[in-house]
């Protein structure tokens, strides 16, 4: 799965979700707006989501990850002006064992592990 480009109104949600309960606590939500973000550390984001994009896939495919006790990164993207970006908001599920060591830490850190 590929992700369009990432103008600054876009706001990155990542979460890790599924396994056999769900603990909301465990989940760790972040929220990365873009536009809050030093040049360098936009680049680094979205190299990471370069990266990890082609091992994802949308929601409700057959192949979806999430069944039984599997965990994933949910990964959504958000752009706050749509409709003149010309983007729709894209989510992309990641099965934790395929998920890229650098997305693990953007999940575990957020903003912090893409510090200058």
């Amino acid at each position: 799965m590929q992700i369009p480009d990432l103008t600054d109104d876009a706001v990155i949600e990542l979460a890790r979700e599924g396994g056999v309960a769900f603990i909301p606590r465990l989940s760790g939500q972040r929220r990365i707006t873009l536009a809050s973000l030093a040049p360098a550390q936009r680049q680094r984001v979205i190299d990471i989501l370069q990266q990890s994009a082609p091992r994802g896939i949308a929601p409700g495919q057959p192949e979806s990850p999430g069944r039984g006790d599997q965990r994933y990164f949910r990964i959504q993207i958000i752009w706050t002006q749509h409709n003149q970006a010309q983007y729709a908001d894209i989510i992309i599920l990641v099965p934790e064992q395929e998920a890229p060591p650098s997305l693990v830490d953007l999940w575990q850190k957020g903003e912090d592990c893409v510090c200058d």
